[in-house]
């Protein structure tokens, strides 16, 4: 007997100690508490599954990356930022659009400039051809940030352009994320460097001596092309955005085309990824030095077009939650209408208070998300599905987008606010992902946004309360277990 209260004994101790000692890394993290709660019941009520889904997912690589990042002499977002800034002051502005202006700057050094012209790409198809020609057309340099590439015909098509260009003279710079691209074999993009180009992954997962680590991707999409025409938007390089391969369906996303002073922005973000995924392999980028350089002696700002910013986001940053605060400060001030369309919607507290309260308002308030059965996350859209019932009551009108995959990212505030971009409406493209998101005032481009809208509503379906109130049990219960995991999304 005295043996087994011995061994009760250390167990209730081991328990104890482990249950302290998890407690206090949770709370030294200073996550949100809601992440931190759903992490801590993990944590303790399964040990072993939590303690392996803590070091896959945890915050030691994000860490490393901001310690990184301090140590850098130089920070091309910061160091750009005074360059062919919109010399309009904000005092000119109308209070929304000067508090929105101000939220971007002060959180993401985001100046506010001009373009000479944007266009909307909101067929695949089409901005895989505008980007194709771009590509073919450079002259300089051509820079891209990917986050998926397949080994597809689109990416092996995307592969022999830029090896083309490479060998006639273009500085070709490719940065893919290596978790999106775990599938594509390095061989492709070996094809691209033997032709002269420059190859880089951001975040690699398949390390010797630290963890696997799946957090902390680089989802941005950016191409630039000569440094005055840039791209962003939803779109990676792959056949399954043109509807084509395994398990072909119709796909619905967005694009945006920017030429002119405002990809200057674009081109930061793209060399501070750069320089942080040369930071990943301990090397220096010789040529790193010329292109900051280059950029520091650009003439003086001659666009007069659309005004934007070029909002990044991304852990390591100061304000990581910068993209998420633009949001939600803009469907906050909406007045007449506020409309989304997101691929994933799993919203934080934040955001979901902003589009209750802004419905509440009697502000025109519509979320267009996937069909779930043609959702790729069933967990996502799972999580997202639990807050309907409370958007529903509150006056949010909900659709579901019925042909195929909705994974275009964008949202417009009456006829004066449209933000495009990588950002997905969830916890992970707020907190965890590197994201980048273009804020555009003007109305010209939000008007052809809520076209845009308005013909992809046609093909959707409206989410009735009635309906929610006939789902089966065990669809209700899959939707409050998503919905607790959620903050972990």
């Amino acid at each position: 007997m005295p043996e087994v209260f011995t061994e009760l004994w250390f167990i209730q101790l081991v328990t104890v100690l482990y249950v302290i000692g998890i407690t206090a890394l949770v709370l030294l993290e200073r996550r949100r508490p809601s992440a931190a709660l759903a992490w801590l019941l993990a944590l303790i009520f399964l040990p072993l599954f939590g303690l392996c889904l803590y070091f896959l997912l945890g915050r030691a690589g994000v860490r490393r990356r901001r310690r990184l990042r301090a140590r850098r002499s130089v920070n091309p977002t910061d160091v750009t930022r005074g360059l062919l800034p919109l010399e309009t002051p904000l005092e000119e502005l109308d209070q929304p659009l000067r508090g929105l202006v101000a939220l971007a700057l002060n959180s993401s050094a985001a100046p506010l400039r001009r373009a000479d012209a944007v266009d909307l790409l909101a067929d695949p198809a089409q901005a895989f051809a505008a980007m194709e020609a771009a590509l073919a057309g450079a002259k300089q340099q051509i820079h891209i940030a990917m986050y998926i590439w397949r080994d597809d015909d689109t990416g092996r098509r995307w592969i022999e352009l830029l090896c083309e260009r490479a060998r006639a003279g273009v500085d070709v710079r490719l940065l893919y994320d290596e978790f999106g691209c775990l599938g594509t074999p390095r061989e492709l993009f070996d094809r691209l460097i033997a032709a002269g180009g420059q190859v880089l992954t951001f975040g690699a997962v398949r390390l010797r001596y630290r963890p696997l680590m799946i957090n902390f991707r680089n989802h941005r999409k950016i191409v630039i092309v000569d440094g005055d025409l840039g791209f962003t938007g939803g779109l990676n390089v792959g056949d399954e955005y043109l509807g084509r391969g395994l398990g072909a369906r119709p796909w619905s996303d967005l694009q945006v085309r920017i030429t002119g002073d405002a990809v200057l922005g674009l081109q930061a973000i793209f060399l501070e990824d750069w320089l942080a995924a040369h930071s990943d392999d301990h090397a220096e980028d010789p040529a790193f030095a010329r292109q900051l350089a280059d950029l520091l002696a650009r003439p003086p700002g001659h666009s007069c077009g659309p005004m934007l910013q070029i909002v990044p986001s991304g852990p390591d940053l100061p304000f990581i939650d910068a993209i998420a605060a633009q949001f939600t400060a803009a469907i906050a001030s909406a007045q007449e209408r506020c409309w989304i369309a997101t691929p994933y919607f799993v919203p934080d507290e934040p955001l979901s208070l902003a589009l209750k309260t802004a419905a509440l308002r009697g502000c025109d308030l519509r979320l267009l998300v996937p069909l779930p059965r043609n959702n790729d996350s069933s967990l996502v859209s799972l999580a997202g599905a639990s807050y309907y019932d409370e958007l529903l009551a509150a006056g949010c009108r909900i659709y579901e987008y019925l042909p195929g995959m909705l994974h275009a990212k964008y949202l417009l505030v009456d006829d004066r606010v449209a933000a495009i971009g990588s950002a997905n409406m969830d916890v992970r493209s707020f907190y965890l992902n590197y994201e980048v998101t273009a804020l555009f005032y003007d109305r010209r481009l939000t008007l052809d946004l809520a076209e845009v809208f308005t013909r992809e509503l046609a093909r959707a379906l409206e989410v009735r309360p009635e309906s929610r109130k006939q789902q089966s049990l065990p669809r209700r219960l899959g939707e409050g277990f998503a919905r607790l995991l959620s903050p972990l999304l």
